[in-house]
């Protein structure tokens, strides 16, 4: 019942959103063919009867007519084979893109994409939303689907296969027993058997499945930070170190692979075995009434076909169990990544606005609630350049997260200041991005071409103002240095109300970083900036510093979450 209540919370949004009900649509027309082709295959059942009975009194011209039947069930059904998946993949479609954007929206909204690297996130969440989301989907519909067919084809066929087993009478240990519809009983009992034999040989492929999924994605994820990393990996040599780390990353896949291969087996020798078999035992089960000439060749055949169905839709756990397990798997990792996103939600509460910035006893402390920092006292006025000072490994940085509602771990009461803000970090994120949209980011609106090569041409990158439109692997191409120049283009393009610099200039010699400043503060004259750095020639550009001190005293507090910003 827990796997069922998390699939119900995963599925809701998109199936009662009344906005969806092109979706119901689908859903209604794939079941609907699913139906039709039963009753394609109750036709043919009756059909097989009457082809078999004439076969035997050889009556060619009825043989030729029976044909024409036969031809036009089979035309009928391929239609309705060919629409029905078609429509399953729209469906799919639909629902994929949706779930898709709604997990994006909630991984991304509210920095919880951020937040859960700080607490211990689900492994691999673009698995999760790629990959998982696509299995979700395709298999909660195929199952669907293929159940309503099954049940529909056993109400169809059991009814059949009843009236064609009649009432025969057994004779057990000197007893006579009159049985009505024994075919439907023998048909049940061994379905029966089979399902509990397939669940006690299946049972450990949901854990294998799910250990398997993310252990595929854990060494995928390995392999793209070796290419985000290549050059530092190839300046340290680092190959076959590397060489190591996947071969382990693979080897957790093939040890799990080889356990589901071994389950896997096991199932398959009793499944195909269990398919094989039922063939022939309706075959087997109707003799009796075939001797006794109570049934004809077609009737043998018909029974043949009636028995199959009703047994074979019976057996719909034992073919689906697989599928099954993926299923179940896939449930519980997107119900774990949901959870978890929404347990860094309780993280966040709203600090107040004002014109300007203000701390008030603001204490920034360690996950494990040791203070970092304790009673910070300050007021920044708007347009103000204030510097952090102290000791490299102090936690200024970590205050600046703060202070943008990203670290969580922290208590106090302060004021921020309203409008737009922007972080420059040491190292900017330089996605592989087309020029123009990269100078841009954080901001979906694209400035015109000429205010991008204006603030190229102030940042000293004068060169790249006639690529906007080329995307490249920039973190490759560009220099430590003019990805900083990058990352200061950008705050001229965005215009914050409030930026805060986090050593934004310190691949850069003293002359050019004291430059670039000082066109910032030219360009965004009421930009107030709250700034970390190290660097002698850009300290004089402040209006002030604010001196930090490590703090020694000890606290076992739990922190309380940070605000995010306004």
């Amino acid at each position: 019942m827990r796997l069922l209540r998390l699939f119900w919370r995963l599925i809701a949004p998109f199936w009662l959103d009344k906005r969806n009900w092109q979706a119901w649509v689908l859903l209604a027309s794939t079941i609907g063919l699913g139906l039709g082709i039963v009753q394609i295959n109750v036709l043919i059942n009756a059909w097989s009867k009457t082809f078999y009975d004439t076969l035997g009194e050889f009556d060619t011209t009825a043989l030729y007519g029976l044909m024409g039947q036969y031809s036009l069930y089979i035309g009928i059904f391929v239609l309705i084979v060919v629409y029905k998946a078609w429509l399953r993949k729209a469906l799919l479609l639909r629902w994929r893109q949706s779930m898709s954007e709604r997990l994006i929206g909630e991984w991304l909204g509210g920095q919880a994409f951020y937040r859960l690297g700080l607490e211990g996130e689900p492994d691999n969440p673009d698995q999760r939303i790629a990959e998982d989301v696509n299995l979700l989907v395709s298999h909660s519909v195929d199952l669907l689907v293929s159940f309503i067919t099954n049940f529909a084809q056993v109400t169809a066929f059991v009814g059949i296969l009843w009236a064609l087993s009649g009432s025969h009478e057994f004779t057990l240990f000197g007893y006579s027993l009159q049985v009505e519809g024994y075919l439907v009983w023998i048909a049940v009992l061994y379905t029966v058997i089979g399902t509990l034999v397939t669940h006690w040989l299946g049972r450990p492929l949901h854990r294998l499945n799910y250990n398997q999924q993310s252990r595929e994605a854990d060494f995928r994820a390995d392999l793209l930070r070796k290419r985000d990393h290549a050059e530092q990996i190839a300046l340290y040599r680092g190959e076959q170190a590397e060489r190591q780390q996947l071969s382990t990353r693979f080897r957790a896949i093939a040890d799990n692979w080889w356990q589901l291969m071994a389950r896997e087996r096991n199932l398959g020798f009793f499944v195909v075995g269990y398919d094989r078999v039922s063939n022939i035992v309706p075959v087997f089960a109707a003799l009796p009434l075939f001797l006794t000439k109570a049934i004809t060749l077609g009737g043998l055949m018909q029974v043949r076909t009636a028995f199959s169905a009703v047994q074979g839709s019976l057996s719909w756990f034992i073919s689906a169990y697989q599928t099954l397990a993926e299923w179940s798997a896939t449930v519980e990792r997107l119900g774990q990544f949901e959870q978890a996103i929404a347990r860094t939600r309780t993280q966040v509460r709203e600090a107040p606005c004002g014109n300007c910035l203000r701390l008030d006893q603001l204490d920034v402390l360690l996950p494990n609630g040791e203070p970092l920092l304790s009673g910070l006292q300050a007021q920044v006025a708007s347009g103000e350049w204030v510097r952090l000072a102290g000791p490299s490994g102090l936690g200024k940085s970590t205050l600046l997260r703060t202070l943008q509602g990203l670290w969580p771990y922290c208590r106090g009461s302060w004021q921020l200041p309203g409008g737009r803000s922007l972080l420059l970090p040491q190292k900017p994120y330089l996605a592989s991005l087309p020029l123009r949209e990269l100078l841009a980011y954080p901001s979906s609106d694209t400035p015109p071409d000429e205010q991008l090569r204006s603030a190229l041409q102030q940042v000293g990158l004068a060169r790249l103002a006639d690529q906007l439109g080329r995307q490249s692997e920039w973190m490759r191409e560009l220099s430590g240095g003019e990805q900083q120049r990058l990352g200061l283009a950008r705050a001229l393009l965005y215009r914050p109300d409030t930026l805060y610099l986090d050593e934004a200039t310190n691949q850069l010699d003293d002359q050019a970083a004291h430059r670039l400043l000082t066109t910032l503060r030219q360009q965004l004259p009421h930009c107030t900036v709250i700034g970390v750095s190290h660097q002698p020639g850009v300290q004089a550009l402040f209006d002030r510093s604010l001196p930090l001190r490590p703090d020694t005293t000890t606290s076992s507090a739990t922190p309380a979450p940070c605000p995010a910003p306004a």
